[in-house]
C-alpha cells in the first residue's frame, strides 16, 4: 500500500485529505507543520507528500527544499491557495512534481495523486534498473591497481572528453567503458558499441554514419547513441583508411550521410580501447598518430591479472555466487589451497579465463568444496611437453635451448604474438625477446600475417 504524507497547518483540510485518500486505499500519515514532516520523512518511506505552502514558521517552499535533500526520491505535490499560484509553480523549479489549488476538485486530486505516484513507480523502478546494471557491471577487485581504476571512473565518467582504455585482451576493457557510461549524466541514454575487427570501407561508413535505401534511412550508430556513449572496441585494428575516418569525426565531432549535404552533429560521448602498443605501431606507420593524439584525451590502463593477483578469492567469491544465483545450486566453496594454486597461474587470458576456468570446475565437481587436486592447470599440453622434453637424451645445454624455445613459442601463442605484451609478461625488454625469437627461428608477427 503506497503511503502518503500530508503537510498543512488547518486540521479541516487535513482530515479532508486523509477521507478521500484512505477511501481510495492509500495509506496516510500527517503533520502540521515543517518541522514534524522533516522528522517524520527522516524515519519514514513515503511515497509522496501533499505539502501546503503557506505555514507558520517554516513555508511549504522551505519544507520542499529541506525533503529533498533528506530523501531525493520523495515526490511532492504542492498545495496552493488562490494567491500563491505562482509560487506553485516556482516550486516545480526546485523538484516539485505538481501543485493542487484549493479548494480542491477531487476527481483532480485523484488523477493528480495517481500521475504522481504512477512518476514515483517509474523513478524507483528505473533506479533498480539501474542499480542491476551497475551490479552486472560490477569491477571486483580492492588491490592498488582496481582502486586505481575507480578513482579515474569517478573522475572521468561526467567529462566530455575523449577516453582510451587500454589492455590486454580480458582485462575487462567493455566493463570500465559501461561503468563510465553508468556512472555519468548519460546513463539514461544508449551505450552502442562498435566493433573494429574485419571492418571494409563500406560497412563502416554504413555502420557509423547509417545509409539511405528505397526511400528509407538507416541511421547508423553515432545517430542511434543519441547523447549516449559510443564504445569502438579495439580501435587498432581498423586499417588506415579507415582510421581517417574516426580522425576526421574526433575533430569535426559531425559528420554527413552519403551524398546528402547535411551536416549532422555527434551529439554522444566518444570510448576507444586497445589491447595493443599504440606507440609502438605509430612507429612502424600501422596507426596514425593524429588519431593517437586525438582518442588519447584520458586514459585508463588496465593491469593484467598476474600484476593484481590479490583480487583472485574476491573474484572467485563473485563468480561463485553468481553460478549459484543462475541456476539455483549450492555455491560452490575454493578451498585456501585452491585459491594460492589460482594465484600462482600466469592468466593469459586474464579475468575472462579465470572466469571460464571457475564456470568449467563449478559444473564439472560435484562435491561443494573444490581443492587444488580438482583444478586442471591451464594449457596442460606443455606439461606433456615437458614430460616428454625431461625423457630425451640430450646434454644441459640442449635441455635449456629446447626448453626456452618451448617455453617462448607458449608465450607468444598466449599473447598472440603480440610482442608488447609477450615482453612485458617475461619481464624483458622488446628487444631482447626479438633477439631470442631470431635466435630460435621463431617468426616475427609480420612474417606470420599477424601484426602486433
Amino acid at each position: 500500500m503506497e503511503k502518503i504524507l500530508i503537510t498543512d497547518d488547518e486540521e479541516g483540510i487535513v482530515e479532508s485529505l486523509k477521507l478521500i485518500l484512505e477511501d481510495e486505499n492509500y495509506e496516510t500519515d500527517y503533520a502540521y507543520n515543517g518541522f514534524d514532516a522533516l522528522n517524520k520523512i527522516k524515519e519514514n518511506d513515503y511515497d509522496l507528500m501533499l505539502l501546503d505552502i503557506k505555514m507558520p514558521r517554516m513555508d511549504g517552499m522551505e519544507v520542499l527544499e529541506s525533503a529533498l535533500k533528506i530523501k531525493n526520491e520523495l515526490v511532492v505535490v504542492m498545495i496552493s491557495g488562490h494567491g500563491n499560484v505562482d509560487t506553485a509553480v516556482e516550486s516545480t523549479k526546485l523538484g516539485a512534481f505538481d501543485f493542487l489549488q484549493k479548494p480542491f476538485d477531487i476527481e483532480i486530486l485523484k488523477l493528480k495523486i495517481r500521475n504522481a505516484l504512477e512518476y514515483k513507480r517509474s523513478k524507483d523502478e528505473l533506479k533498480r534498473y539501474k542499480e542491476e546494471l551497475l551490479e552486472s557491471n560490477l569491477l571486483i577487485g580492492n588491490s592498488p591497481a582496481i582502486n586505481g581504476i575507480k578513482d579515474k571512473i569517478a573522475k572521468y565518467s561526467n567529462l566530455d572528453f575523449n577516453i582510451l582504455i587500454a589492455g590486454e585482451s580480458g582485462t575487462g576493457k567493455l566493463l570500465i567503458a559501461r561503468n563510465i557510461h553508468l556512472n555519468s549524466g548519460r546513463e539514461h541514454m544508449p551505450f552502442v558499441s562498435i566493433n573494429c575487427a574485419s571492418m571494409t570501407l563500406d560497412n563502416f561508413e554504413k555502420e557509423l554514419f547509417g545509409f539511405e535505401e528505397n526511400g528509407k534511412v538507416f541511421p547508423g550508430k553515432l545517430v542511434e547513441a543519441e547523447s549516449g556513449t559510443v564504445f569502438f572496441d579495439e580501435i587498432t585494428n581498423l586499417k588506415p583508411e579507415l582510421q581517417s575516418i574516426i580522425l576526421r569525426v574526433t575533430e569535426e565531432n559531425k559528420f554527413t550521410r552519403g551524398s546528402s549535404l547535411q551536416t549532422i552533429p555527434i551529439k554522444a560521448r566518444l570510448i576507444f580501447s586497445t589491447n595493443k602498443d599504440i606507440p609502438a605501431l605509430i612507429e612502424e606507420g600501422l596507426f596514425k598518430a593524429e588519431l593517437y593524439h586525438r582518442i588519447n584525451v584520458l586514459n585508463i590502463n588496465l593491469a593484467p591479472l598476474r600484476e593484481r593477483q590479490e583480487d583472485i578469492p574476491e573474484l572467485v567469491d563473485y563468480f561463485t555466487t553468481k553460478i549459484s544465483k543462475a541456476y539455483n545450486s549450492p555455491k560452490k566453496i575454493f578451498s585456501g589451497k585452491a585459491i594460492e594454486l589460482l594465484k600462482s597461474f600466469r592468466f593469459p587470458g586474464n579475468v575472462r579465463e579465470l572466469k571460464n576456468l571457475i564456470e568449467r570446475v563449478s559444473f564439472s565437481v560435484d562435491s561443494e568444496e573444490i581443492t587444488e587436486e580438482m583444478i586442471e592447470m591451464p594449457n596442460s599440453m606443455h606439461t606433456k611437453i615437458y614430460t616428454e622434453l625431461m625423457n630425451k637424451n640430450m646434454s644441459l645445454n640442449e635441455f635449456q635451448n629446447e626448453s626456452e624455445k618451448i617455453f617462448l613459442l607458449k608465450m607468444l601463442n598466449d599473447y598472440k604474438f603480440n610482442i608488447s605484451q609477450t615482453a612485458d609478461a617475461l619481464q624483458i625488454q622488446r628487444s631482447h625477446l626479438y633477439k631470442l625469437m631470431s635466435k630460435y627461428e621463431i617468426p616475427t608477427p609480420s612474417k606470420k600475417g599477424d601484426r602486433q
